[in-house]
């Protein structure tokens, strides 16, 4: 399991120290009078939240196409998952 946001208020936002914070791992929601107004995840986790977003959505349609009889067999969308998958 991830380790939950780290909480940061916009006025004591340091841009380097929270690049570096990022860098190591951490997530970060950046908060204004401590209310969660964004959040700040690294380039290897946005990377893998698409690539999880697009497996969730080939899963999706493949389930609709192959549920009505058309588009590809679920066989094949299962097939093309797992070569996303390891792909990454």
């Amino acid at each position: 399991m991830e380790e939950p946001f780290e909480v940061i208020e916009i006025g004591d936002l340091n841009v380097a120290d929270l690049a570096a914070r990022v860098e190591a791992g951490v997530r970060v929601l950046l908060a204004r009078n401590g209310r969660p107004v964004a959040a700040v995840i690294g380039v290897a986790a946005l990377r893998t939240l698409t690539d999880e977003l697009e497996l969730l959505r080939r899963l999706a349609l493949g389930e609709l196409e192959s549920a009505g009889a058309e588009g590809d067999e679920l066989e094949a969308v299962l097939e093309d998952c797992r070569l996303l998958i390891e792909g990454n």
